[in-house]
């Protein structure tokens, strides 16, 4: 039988640093799947598009990436939302612009909006891929 020697320094950069053989591979799966969500993303004025990012981290418990937006109704376009009323917080009235005529309303039935997983899709379709 033929000893074995684990070099520890070797092993942790392997496995842990993003320069390794596992770093560059979940670089590469973030890459991915980042260009796959903003391809399937919702585009009115493009800030959802450009603000989706891909992080590559390391803790204690080994490496990991994140692919998303820090925007505040990211989450409401990827899951969507119920038909809800909006009322107005800081003032009277809501005022908004509707097929170029100025509105204004004391509270508005929004209709709800359909959820667009433009992560979650990508992600299974790289991993899917990929395994």
């Amino acid at each position: 039988m033929a000893k074995v020697t684990f070099y520890d320094a070797e092993m942790d950069w392997l496995l842990n640093n993003p320069s390794g053989t596992v770093g560059r591979w979940l670089s590469s799966l973030g890459r991915d799947i980042k260009r796959l969500a903003k391809a399937k993303v919702g585009v009115r004025t493009g800030a959802l598009r450009a603000s989706i990012h891909m992080r590559h981290f390391r803790d204690p418990r080994g490496q990991y990436i994140t692919v998303g937006s820090d925007l505040r109704y990211a989450l409401l376009h990827h899951e969507g939302s119920r038909p809800h009323v909006i009322t107005p917080s800081r003032a009277k009235l809501l005022v908004f612009a509707s097929k170029g005529q100025i509105i204004r309303a004391h509270r508005v039935a929004h209709p709800g909006t359909r959820a667009n997983r433009y992560l979650l899709e990508p992600m299974i379709t790289v991993v899917a891929a990929r395994a």
